[in-house]
């Protein structure tokens, strides 16, 4: 059971600006090229919009909000190009404009996927520090909850934690497919393969009832092969 399973990034959908993903899992989310191509210019745009907010009343509350999502929102675009310390930087200045769940989620995504390159520690303990900090804002902030239970399975050792916490996440919202992959993922690292299957075939069975779109496509394709090497492996181990 040492094999990897095929799994599904992490894809999270920032309150009020453009989706970005994290890299536990390795596996890309699909589109927004057209984002990507754009971001230089996006970057641009969105600091002199900056630039222009602040020569303005800086106690005024509409212009205090504008600068917290336009920080935002050039964080997003920095956590998507992986350039991790801009991406902090600009969401510690959003947090002085005021701290929402989704900023706080945001940092928590930064700091982990730069605690995982530079082997951090530390950005490992900020991240679950944000994370705890977005879901105390917003219990319901499933994305940060199944970010948490990343964390704590694969750079904390607290496996029993952080299963416990998937399982929570897949009983709140059965909608929420990602959680699905993570807790599947789980269990066959725990090695509970009969588990890991029935999780797997439940999903497929759910995703089989969507409408088709590339990214339900890739959700299924995902599956279908990790249905299929749970299923080869547990053939052999009885062989």
């Amino acid at each position: 059971m040492k094999k990897v399973l095929i799994s599904i990034l992490v894809c999270v959908a920032i309150i009020g600006v453009a989706a970005v993903g994290t890299k536990f899992f390795g596996w890309k989310c699909s589109p927004l090229r057209e984002y990507r191509v754009n971001t230089d210019r996006q970057i641009r745009e969105t600091r002199d919009r900056i630039a222009e907010i602040e020569k303005e009343n800086s106690r005024d509350m509409k212009n205090i909000e504008r600068l917290r999502d336009q920080y935002s929102r050039l964080g997003t675009i920095y956590l998507q190009k992986s350039l991790w310390d801009m991406a902090i930087e600009s969401f510690e200045r959003s947090v002085k404009y005021g701290a929402t769940p989704g900023v706080l989620y945001s940092l928590g995504i930064a700091h982990a996927n730069r605690g995982v390159e530079r082997d951090s520690m530390d950005d490992i303990d900020r991240a679950e520090s944000y994370y705890k900090k977005a879901l105390a804002m917003k219990d319901d902030l499933n994305d940060a909850r199944n970010a948490l239970a990343i964390l704590l399975f694969y750079h904390k050792d607290e496996k029993d934690r952080a299963l416990a916490m998937a399982e929570e996440v897949v009983a709140r919202d059965k909608n929420f497919y990602i959680a699905r992959f993570t807790l599947g993922r789980f269990y066959y690292e725990m090695n509970r393969p009969a588990r890991a299957l029935s999780v797997y075939e439940e999903l497929y069975a759910d995703l089989e009832r969507l409408p088709p779109s590339d990214i339900i496509n890739d959700y299924k394709n995902q599956c279908r092969e990790n249905i299929q090497r749970i299923m080869s492996e547990m053939r052999r181990s009885k062989g």
